[in-house]
């Protein structure tokens, strides 16, 4: 009796400190970032785009990052557009893994020649996803590009 005791006391143990001993961890940073920019089309046309920069996974050398583009015609919003983009890069090359992308219009705006591209293939320039498509309410044609480059180093920036 007193035997058993003590084995399930040290598997108590032992299980308390596992518990407590912090587990390590696969992200390289831990904490998004987040960029911002503003661009004039003309004609009344703005966009403001964001860029969220997730943190990477250090152990298999993947990040990925989202810019989202809010189009507004003379501070009326028209549409937003987003594009999510998967990147692997090993110090010396960079590609993309995957794309996502979604889109929101006003009532009256279409979304028309969406077409995404991608560096599929490893580069030592890195790699990078552009979404272009346009949006339409007659007469105004707004051209759509989001892009989204990654460096060999993991370094995210606009494309």
């Amino acid at each position: 009796m007193v035997l058993s005791k003590k084995i399930c006391s040290t598997i108590l143990a032992l299980v308390l400190i596992c518990c407590v001993l912090p587990l390590p961890q696969a992200h390289a940073t831990d904490a998004s970032e987040t960029l911002f920019f503003v661009e004039d089309l003309g004609n009344g046309i703005t966009v403001e785009t964001t860029i969220e920069i997730f943190p990477g996974v250090t152990r298999n050398s993947s990040t990925s990052a989202v810019t989202t583009s809010n189009y507004k015609n003379n501070g009326v919003w028209i549409a937003t557009v987003a594009l999510k983009a998967y990147f692997t890069y090993n110090g010396i090359t960079a590609g993309v893994t995957g794309t996502e992308y979604s889109k929101s219009l006003a009532s009256g705006w279409s979304y028309t020649n969406h077409k995404i591209t991608a560096t599929n293939v490893s580069s030592s320039s890195g790699g990078t996803a552009t979404l272009t498509a346009t949006l339409k309410d007659f007469p105004i044609n707004v051209p759509v590009r989001l892009s989204l480059h990654c460096a060999p180093n993991g370094t995210i920036s606009k494309g």
